[in-house]
């Protein structure tokens, strides 16, 4: 399969990775301050303030799940173009920026200048890249984030998998071949197989062992229960537990599936 050109614009509309300073960001970090306590939970302050949480943890967790969409980019680019990206930290800085009133994070590169994907068996390059990215990158924030905020490293970790396959999704949409797409999800399906060593954790959190539920808002289909509590029910909003939190019992889970098809209903009609 011939590789593809970068698609920015997948990457700044979907991915949020973008190649110049947004001016209406509310706040700026450099990647590797992220790694300094003070700055983090400076970081997370002012984060937990703009998604309304009631603690810091909350904070932590939404602010893990935001990676998502940076470990997509990456896992896209390794699975598909000709040339690569720099995602170490000293290369990022984070802003947060208002989107729709909703405090979104954008990763800045600093250096965007792109290097060409390595010759050879890919599934060999293809794992030292992402386990590189994951164990130098993301881990050390993680582990920071897990340290300030009291939350096992795990429930983190546990933001991102259901999360970065919603945006392959998004990316497979627009994807021109039915080649081009079986390879995006065969390359994703073996990130399953990394050691969890590149985690620093005892199980690699892409491993899942799926629990699937009915899916309200597509009767008839399922869907699977996250990992890890994102703490949305620790927020000043109305958002309570996710349908498909782990914490709920069956009996909550089928009065919330209600009470969203209820919604559904009333919505059609109006």
């Amino acid at each position: 399969m011939q590789r593809l050109a970068i698609d920015y614009q997948f990457l700044e509309q979907h991915c949020h990775v973008v190649r110049s300073f947004r001016e209406q960001a509310i706040y700026t970090v450099e990647g590797q301050e992220l790694l300094d306590r003070q700055q983090i939970e400076q970081f997370l302050a002012l984060y937990q303030s703009e998604i309304k949480g009631l603690d810091i943890q909350v904070a932590a967790t939404y602010f893990a799940a935001s990676w998502r969409v940076l470990c997509t980019a990456l896992h896209y680019m390794a699975s598909l173009t000709s040339s690569q990206l720099n995602f170490r930290l000293d290369n990022l800085t984070l802003q947060i920026v208002r989107v729709q009133q909703f405090p979104t994070i954008f990763f800045v590169l600093r250096d965007h200048t792109e290097s060409a994907s390595p010759e050879g068996e890919a599934s060999v390059w293809q794992e030292q890249r992402l386990g590189s990215f994951y164990q130098e990158t993301l881990r050390p924030v993680m582990e920071t984030v897990a340290g300030v905020s009291k939350l096992p490293v795990t429930q983190l970790w546990g933001q991102l998998p259901l999360g970065i396959v919603y945006y392959i999704k998004q990316l497979a949409n627009r994807l021109d071949t039915a080649e081009q797409r079986e390879r995006l999800w065969a390359d994703h399906e073996s990130v399953k197989e990394m050691s969890a060593e590149w985690f620093g954790v005892k199980r690699n959190p892409f491993a899942l062992k799926e629990i699937m539920v009915d899916n309200p808002y597509t009767p008839g289909e399922m869907m699977p229960l996250k990992p890890t509590c994102c703490l949305a029910y620790r927020t000043k909003t109305d958002l309570g537990y996710c349908y498909t939190c782990p914490k709920l019992t069956k009996q909550q889970r089928e009065e919330k599936r209600s009470q969203l098809m209820q919604k559904q209903m009333e919505s059609s009609k109006k």
